[in-house]
């Protein structure tokens, strides 16, 4: 296809999930041929990572999600470039880039949560007028069309992880970055968090990546652990990441009498590194667009306990490449962080039966699926 110039639009401070799949697809068109621009808040992990690993960036203020001065400002920044492509990646962005573009410069909405939409006037301005909506999951394509968006209009587009060298060096990650540890290099990373969080490294880690927000639901991991932490007393949860929970799941964790079996480790810099550093990864979301750290995950070998929650069935297959639990059930959470733990012919089976469905989540894979629709819009 023609190379389009694809503005890749994202005004978030955080730098989560949503933030590297952004990323991951713009380091991947940019190699394709195509020029790509990270335009995101002047000083944000976003802008930081996305300089970090190559990437031309440009700044808008996003003062609010229908922001005239930033919409004047990105229509000057796209006008005149070669085939312009405005790629949201939030909500937010959707209705900035709706009034920015009009009619006149194409532009694609993604939508990588799994929340019904706010209301028919936004859906109509943000979604129905957009020449493309991109879901990452079946899942969130279900909630649009219940919602009121035709079905035909919305693709589905899953979220990749970087699978094999190459793509590794695309990310900005090291080579066999998201691999199976090696004993020594996992030993080394369970020295390290041991030694700052004083966690014992030869006990059994269970661990969790993610926001500490209300739909990533660390109430019911917490409450999992303190059931499972009963049955098998050496069990030490890792939970790491940031967000505006930090302080009540402090004192959740301290009022169940859990805090020398669970540790908030805060934003960690290296998250596949601490992904091999686990015995289990439990994901405990009631919410979820589709779940990419459970590809990251499966690609270091780690066996995954996880909910059944929007998109996560369509990355984990119970019973074969992980256990899935209903959302908000402590109890089946902790049984299947428990059957991992103590069944690690099964924990390794499942875990190595998900690295080679990984490899189907190819960043190569994802480009070439958004190649063809920037193709289809731009014609």
């Amino acid at each position: 296809m023609t190379s389009c110039t694809v503005y890749h639009l994202d005004g978030e401070r955080t730098l989560r999930g949503g933030e590297r799949q952004l990323l991951y697809l713009a380091a991947t068109l940019d190699r394709r041929g195509h020029r790509d621009i990270v335009v995101c808040r002047k000083g944000s992990l976003l802008d930081a990572e996305a300089g970090r690993v190559g990437l031309e960036t440009a700044h808008l203020p996003f003062l609010t999600e229908w922001d005239p001065l930033s919409a004047m400002m990105l229509r000057l920044m796209v006008r005149g470039s070669r085939t312009p492509v405005v790629h949201s990646h939030t909500a937010h962005t959707a209705a900035l880039a709706a009034i920015a573009c009009g009619k006149a410069v194409p532009r694609v909405a993604h939508r990588r949560v799994d929340f019904d939409l706010n209301g028919t006037a936004s859906r109509s301005i943000k979604y129905d007028r957009a020449c493309a909506v991109v879901a990452v999951s079946q899942a969130i394509k279900g909630i649009l069309v219940r919602n009121g968006m035709d079905s035909g209009r919305v693709r589905v587009v899953p979220d990749a992880v970087p699978v094999g060298a190459q793509e590794c060096a695309w990310a900005g990650l090291a080579e066999g970055a998201l691999s199976p540890s090696t004993p020594e290099s996992r030993a080394r990373e369970r020295e390290r968090v041991a030694a700052r969080f004083g966690v014992e490294p030869d006990l059994p880690w269970v661990g969790n990546l993610a926001a500490l927000v209300p739909h990533k639901d660390h109430d019911t991991l917490v409450a999992a652990a303190f059931i499972a932490a009963r049955k098998m007393p050496a069990l030490r949860f890792l939970i790491a990441g940031d967000g505006p929970l930090h302080g009540s799941l402090t004192e959740q964790i301290t009022r169940m009498g859990l805090a020398s079996k669970v540790r908030l480790l805060g934003r960690v810099d290296d998250g596949p590194s601490f992904l091999r550093s686990l015995d289990v990864l439990a994901h405990s979301s009631w919410g979820e667009g589709m779940g990419s750290v459970l590809l990251e995950a499966a690609m270091c070998r780690i066996p995954v306990a996880a909910t059944t929650a929007g998109g996560i069935p369509e990355v984990v297959e119970d019973g074969k490449t992980g256990i899935l639990v209903p959302p908000r059930d402590p109890e089946a959470l902790a049984c299947a962080i428990l059957r991992l733990v103590e069944d690690r012919g099964l924990a390794s089976a499942m875990a190595t039966a998900a690295c080679s469905r990984a490899a189907g989540f190819s960043l190569s894979r994802m480009a070439e699926q958004m190649e063809e629709i920037y193709g289809e819009i731009t014609r």
